[in-house]
């Protein structure tokens, strides 16, 4: 499934459809990178489905699954099998440039990129309604400081855990951002946010 696809999609169904259409499919299957396309006034969303799931299903039943908070719950994951369909988490965050800040440096240089994480809601598509407060289902916010366009290489992640004691700021050197970086913020359900910043983004 490719950008074609989706203006093909849109082609035949730009008259029939409100503001969201939803496509689920085997995430191997996708070729690009964004959570949604723009088409006129759509938004055409794609529900990843990894293929370990597919296959899974056929042999036992669905078990809430839940990404890790912190390094000590990375191995929780393992022996689960089931998935939920989430609609993009909603992400507020303030991009800027700081002085070091003394127990939280990383890496050299004498300035830090800070992303002030403000708001983050996971809205769960169930026939049960389930609710969160505000940061509640952050799992983990993931970066790739040189990101070709193409593959995301991850360098480095920060756990929810961690970022709760620190007021939910995530602190880096701004020399790590060679040219542009990709940030995913991913919450407790496996569903993602990806941007793509450069320096210029992080307001001084």
């Amino acid at each position: 499934m490719d950008r074609g696809f989706i203006d093909d999609l849109h082609k035949y169904l730009s008259d029939k459809i409100g503001r969201r259409f939803f496509i689920i499919a085997p995430a191997a299957s996708v070729l690009f990178l964004e959570d949604y396309i723009d088409k006129g006034k759509t938004k055409y969303y794609v529900l990843r489905i990894p293929y370990s799931i597919i296959e899974e299903i056929h042999n036992q039943g669905f078990t809430k699954i839940r990404q890790p908070a912190s390094e000590m719950d990375v191995n929780d994951t393992v022996d689960a099998v089931g998935f939920d369909f989430i609609q993009t988490p909603k992400v507020e965050c303030k991009y800027f440039i700081s002085e070091k800040k003394g127990q939280l440096e990383i890496g050299k240089g004498s300035k830090e990129c800070v992303i002030k994480i403000e708001k983050f809601e996971s809205k769960v598509i169930s026939r049960k309604p389930l609710h969160f407060a505000n940061l509640e289902t952050l799992s983990m916010v993931m970066f790739d400081y040189d990101f070709n366009g193409e593959v995301f290489d991850l360098d480095e992640v920060f756990y929810a855990e961690d970022l709760k004691k620190n007021e939910f700021e995530v602190r880096f050197a701004a020399d790590k951002i060679q040219n542009q970086i990709m940030i995913i913020y991913m919450d407790i359900f496996g569903n993602e946010k990806r941007e793509m910043k450069t320096l210029k983004d992080f307001k001084k």
